[in-house]
């Protein structure tokens, strides 16, 4: 577990804590929404600021029982969880409105933890508003750093002080992060004979380790001296008031899956072959390729499958990658999670396609490919304009983004978007990464040793899933 220490942003809701916590890693980690209650479970992430390491946790926004919000007790438990882990709290409150009943509940419940705290007044974007911020000195929480999260206005002076009080944790040796991966599907799929198969195995070693979301576990296990971690997401723990509303479970279920998606590098969706391919799982597909992940769609009960010949698995993926001109880039492979087949093989897609998330595919032969692409096939001329593409770069990794510079970004034909993404994966050998196209007027290139720094320079890989 990260020896890091932990920064928690904590306050009621839309007083601006996603955007902080956007703010601080300087990219979009969490959604942020001016609709309250966006942020629900705990949110983590490692951030540095002149040369300090430390976990930032984002959380939900803090209510009270009387409010209506079937969540507001889990998100409440999130909240303190995250509280009781955390070696330095950033109270948040908002300006603009000025103090709340809520905030000055939250106060006291945040000051009987004894935690160090800084008062945060956010949305003070002018001098009058942060004048404002002197009213919250009765909360008893010291004076406020009037701040804005939306401008970054005194946020860097922010960090300075937080990471003056930060504890000075012990150094400890680094090691290669392991590969996170989580199993989704439907229910009765297979993902616990899965999860069991992999982590019974003789050869492999295993360590329990508490996770970022209530009820649930990250397993830790090596593989051919690979580490990986499964998020086991766990069910909900019954209730007395477990007789509340139908959809209330479902939004649980709902908020675990995506927090298994968030917290992994892959998402190996498992699929029964006696039921096919159903919209549920088109629906778990659309989120994990939003959240920028790796996939891999595993085919469960191969074992009793019936009249399957050597024809079979191929029929199977035939269909499936109908459905999807993109499942033409995703590994399948033929599984029995309940027999062990091929289960083994499954690490070492989930392996191949996580180094294809982080690959860094070069600069020179990301532009050679791209000449060749329009050139064999130029952009047709749409609403009287010659839609013009000009430079391609890859400008991220995990998940790999190549940036297409043209002067009508709105006008690129989505069969033309879909023409150029077949070209890359085929050229590059993306399979099963959420390889993303970006059209802008302006291109900034970035040279391969500023993408190294995040992700990690490979040739193309030539496993192939078989079944």
């Amino acid at each position: 577990m990260s020896n890091l220490p932990i920064v928690c942003i904590v306050g009621r809701p839309n007083v601006g804590k996603s955007s902080l916590f956007n703010r601080i890693l300087g990219r979009r980690a969490a959604v942020v929404s001016d609709r309250e209650g966006v942020t629900r479970d705990r949110h983590y992430q490692d951030a540095q600021f002149q040369g300090t390491n430390f976990t930032l946790v984002d959380t939900g926004g803090f209510m009270t029982d009387f409010q209506v919000d079937v969540l507001a007790e889990s998100v409440r438990e999130q909240i303190f969880t995250a509280v009781k882990e955390a070696d330095l709290i950033l109270f948040m409150v908002d300006v603009r409105v000025g103090i709340t009943t809520l905030d000055q509940q939250f106060a006291k419940l945040i000051l009987k933890t004894e935690k160090p705290v800084i008062l945060v007044a956010n949305k003070s974007e002018d001098a009058i508003e942060r004048a404002e911020g002197w009213a919250f000195l009765q909360l008893g929480m010291g004076a406020p750093r009037t701040i804005s999260a939306l401008t970054g206005y005194a946020v860097l002076s922010l960090l300075e002080e937080v990471i003056l009080l930060l504890p000075k944790k012990e150094k400890i040796k680094k090691e290669l992060k392991p590969i996170s991966f989580a199993i989704l599907g439907r229910p009765n799929v297979g993902k616990s004979t899965l999860l069991n198969k992999l982590l019974g195995e003789e050869r492999v070693v295993v360590s329990e380790i508490p996770g970022t979301t209530r009820d649930s576990i990250d397993c830790e296990f090596k593989y051919n001296g690979i580490s990986f971690k499964v998020t086991d997401t766990a069910g909900l723990r019954k209730k007395a008031r477990v007789a509340k509303q139908k959809d209330e479970v479902e939004i649980f279920s709902n908020m675990r899956t995506m927090e298994s998606i968030r917290r992994s590098d892959v998402v190996v969706l498992l699929l029964d072959v006696t039921r096919g391919f159903e919209i549920q799982d088109l629906r778990i597909i659309t989120e994990i390729r939003k959240a920028g992940k790796g996939l891999i769609l595993a085919i469960n009960k191969w074992d009793i499958l019936e009249n399957k010949d050597s024809k079979s698995f191929d029929l199977i993926v035939k269909d499936i990658r109908e459905k999807d001109p993109l499942f033409e880039w995703v590994p399948v492979i033929s599984i029995s999670a309940l027999e062990g087949l091929r289960v083994f093989r499954l690490l070492q897609e989930i392996q191949r396609v996580h180094a294809n998330c982080k690959r860094v595919i070069g600069r020179d032969r990301v532009a050679e490919t791209f000449k060749a692409a329009i050139e064999k096939n130029p952009h047709h001329s749409r609403s009287g304009h010659s839609v013009q593409l000009k430079r391609a770069c890859q400008i991220l990794t995990d998940p790999p983004v190549i940036t297409i510079e043209t002067p009508y970004p709105d006008l690129v034909d989505e069969a033309y978007k879909r023409y150029l993404l077949k070209t890359f994966f085929e050229e590059f050998g993306l399979a099963g990464a959420p390889l993303k196209l970006n059209f802008d007027r302006s291109l900034h290139l970035r040279t391969d040793e500023d993408l190294e720094k995040f992700g990690e320079r490979s040739l193309k890989n030539d496993i192939s899933p078989r079944s």
